[in-house]
């Protein structure tokens, strides 16, 4: 008899010990499973990192670099009798804009198609005195003529045998002075250095063309003066 308590109760501690052990793991009844880092998560935690360090691209508007529709800009000229002009600026739709130059000695009309990588400019003609009207449909169907701006505004890039020397000049000018401007310039096979510096909101705001002739520089320039 005393065996056969000795044996009961040797089974329910048997049993205790047993409800015990199962309380120690989840609620599925399997133990907690160990943190397994594997090559490819390692690759995609430092992923989501760098991303993360990266800063934000900013949107850059190509549309900011003209003026609204029907301004009138003047630009003091240096170095020759048709270096000083009057600019008007006429806006077709929300891609496309003309600008007409007048020197005092013909007016130059060019047009330009705005996307979201260029400025392209798609109509240049001399000798326009009259008002440009097109249709949306003509204006799609105009090629390309050149590049005026490409993305990214980055120094060192290029384009149309342009180069982005600097996109945080400071250009002085008889209006006032510009900060974080966008300086490109071009050389010819003459030699001849041309320059146009432009800021968001106004556009090209100076241009400048550098003759070296028998050691002498020859400089024309044309810088803004006022904005009507």
């Amino acid at each position: 008899m005393k065996l056969l308590k000795g044996s009961v109760l040797f089974i329910v501690l048997l049993l205790i010990t047993s409800c015990n052990t199962v309380t120690d793991k989840d609620s599925s009844g399997a133990p907690d499973k160990p943190n397994v880092v594997t090559e490819d998560t390692k690759e995609v935690v430092e992923d989501t990192e760098k991303k993360e360090e990266e800063p934000e691209k900013e949107m850059v508007d190509l549309s900011n670099f003209f003026m609204e529709d029907g301004a009138v800009v003047n630009y003091l000229g240096d170095g020759n009798e048709y270096a000083s002009y009057r600019a008007r600026t006429q806006w077709h739709n929300e891609n496309s804009v003309s600008v007409y130059e007048d020197n005092g000695g013909t007016t130059v009309l060019r047009t330009y198609r705005i996307t979201e990588e260029s400025i392209d400019l798609i109509k240049e003609e001399g000798e326009f005195y009259d008002k440009f009207n097109p249709s949306d449909e003509e204006l799609r169907t105009l090629p390309k003529l050149s590049t005026l701006l490409q993305l990214p505004l980055e120094e060192g890039k290029s384009f149309d045998d342009w180069m982005i020397i600097s996109v945080n000049e400071t250009i002085d000018t008889p209006y006032q002075t510009f900060e974080k401007g966008i300086l490109l310039e071009k050389t010819d096979e003459s030699g001849a250095i041309q320059r146009k510096y432009f800021v968001s909101d106004f556009g090209e705001i100076k241009r400048e063309f550098i003759m070296n002739d028998d050691e002498i520089e020859f400089s024309v320039t044309s810088t803004l003066e006022s904005v009507e």
